[in-house]
């Protein structure tokens, strides 16, 4: 009867063992099949610019963060063809707005392409942190009060002096002379912008271009001037302009073959704001604070590139863009028909 007992239990066990082995694969290769669920909305970050009624609002995603809780995912590629999005108002904001992040992706392409299933809700948002014109115009008169008081205290000094001290004090204290049009600014900080501008489209590239990008070539163009209305952010924007090509199909055969891969020529530019005259400047031009342009070119359905196709088109977003705080129509570039 023993015996007997025992041979039932084994059995049992075994079939049990059967079962489990069964079921453990099954749930396997479930696990297997399920995509990873990303939640895009735990990886935007928002920035606010310019000065109060005037601001402007920008998105960018921490693709870093994303990658290091991702390590698996094309990352780069999958935002570049799924993942899109805009704000109801991005312009003239003042502190206090609420704007909303309304996003526009491919949930299909993720799933099938990248086996993600993203998972967002559009966000509302409070603007802040944008400069108070007021306050600017106070800090101005406590200068110049401040100012005075020195003048008044040296008034006995010689004269040759008391103006050298001054020009030193304006150097100082970052009081230069901000360029009311393109033939101010000195030649030399005109090359420094140039090279800044490729400089920050080369880290543009490494950082957030996919392994499937290859830029070929970044030309310079040339360089456009914007002078600001009253009110504006800015008292100037200058603008230096380039030409990229791109191979936009690279390494997914695992090499670059001109004959077979796409390659892509769009234009693009970058703003540089409150640009001084003096050619010392040459040196600071890194402290100059930026902006990539907001235009979005698609050249199919894989992948975009922030410019235009043209460079008819670029300078007509430009003119659409800025007419209503800025004077434009300064553009040192090669002739258009020609390029």
């Amino acid at each position: 009867m023993k015996k007997s007992v025992q041979i039932a239990a084994i059995i049992l066990a075994s079939v049990l063992g059967v079962g489990v082995l069964v079921g453990g694969g099954y749930m396997a290769y479930k696990t297997m099949g399920t995509s990873k669920v990303i939640n895009l909305n735990d990886y935007i970050q928002v920035d606010f610019s310019g000065k109060d009624g005037k601001g402007k609002a920008s998105l960018d995603y921490d693709t870093e963060t994303m990658k290091e809780d991702y390590p698996r995912v094309d990352v780069d590629g999958l935002l570049h063809k799924c993942v899109d999005g805009e704000f109801d108002s991005s312009k003239n904001l003042s502190n206090g707005d609420k704007i909303t992040w309304e996003w526009d992706c491919d949930d299909s392409k993720a799933s099938s392409e990248y086996r993600v299933t993203l998972e967002y809700e559009d966000e509302t948002f409070k603007v802040k942190g944008l400069k108070n014109p007021d306050q600017d115009k106070d800090k101005d008169k406590d200068q110049d009060k401040d100012n005075d008081k020195d003048k008044d205290k040296d008034k006995d000094k010689d004269k040759d002096k008391d103006q050298d001290k001054d020009k030193d004090k304006d150097k100082s204290a970052g009081d230069l002379n901000i360029a009311k049009s393109m033939t101010e600014i000195d030649e030399d900080v005109l090359d420094a912008i140039e090279d800044r501008g490729f400089d920050i489209l080369d880290d543009h590239y490494e950082n957030d271009y996919s392994a499937f990008e290859l830029v070929l070539s970044t030309e310079y163009i040339g360089t456009g001037f914007a002078s600001g209305k009253s009110g504006a952010a800015y008292d100037n924007i200058v603008q230096p302009v380039y030409k990229v090509t791109v191979c936009d199909d690279y390494n997914r055969n695992g090499s670059f073959d001109d004959a077979d891969d796409p390659v892509v020529t769009f234009y693009t530019y970058i703003d540089f704001y409150n640009v001084p005259c003096e050619d010392e400047y040459k040196d600071k031009v890194n402290a100059l604070e930026w902006h990539m342009t907001g235009s979005i070119y698609r050249p199919n359905d894989s992948f975009y590139y922030w410019g235009t196709e043209t460079l008819e088109d670029l300078i007509e977003y430009m003119m659409y863009y800025y007419s209503d705080d800025y004077v434009l129509g300064e553009y040192d570039l090669e002739d258009i028909s020609s390029i």
